[in-house]
């Protein structure tokens, strides 16, 4: 391998979809309709679901978390977390959405990608993308 370049893994389309079918079921389950993006670690969309009566507005949620928990290779709750706790300046910085909802993917500690969910409350949200997080795990 040259100096000049790195090579990084990032979530296959499978793994993708694997993450989205799993998550879908979790919503069915807890009978709440969303939207779930999944995106490489670069942040491009790699696979993405909006169930039947999940809000519009989930549908751009979905994908920006996902993106701003790539970027930043951190679960968004701790974005969340900074900003309840007189950090709200937080929320200004460029791509970072502090919101809970979205999770980063990682391989041996290493990110991969990350997931979003959006439709629903902020803890629901939440448990959502940790489920798809697992999901991902024991894939």
């Amino acid at each position: 391998m040259s100096e000049k370049t790195h090579t990084w893994s990032s979530i296959s389309t499978r793994g993708a979809h694997r993450i989205i079918e799993t998550t879908v079921a979790a919503a069915r389950q807890r009978d709440f309709p969303v939207s779930i993006a999944v995106v490489d670690r670069g942040g491009w969309l790699v696979e993405f679901h909006r169930m039947d009566g999940a809000v519009a507005g989930g549908v751009n949620g979905a994908i920006e978390k996902a993106i701003s928990a790539a970027k930043f290779e951190e679960p968004l709750t701790k974005f969340s977390r900074m900003a309840a706790k007189e950090q709200d300046y937080i929320g200004n910085m460029p791509g970072l959405i502090p919101l809970g909802g979205a999770e980063p993917l990682k391989v041996d500690g290493h990110s991969v990608g990350a997931v979003a969910v959006s439709g629903a409350y902020e803890a629901l949200e939440q448990e959502l993308a940790e489920v798809a997080v697992a999901a991902f795990e024991e894939f």
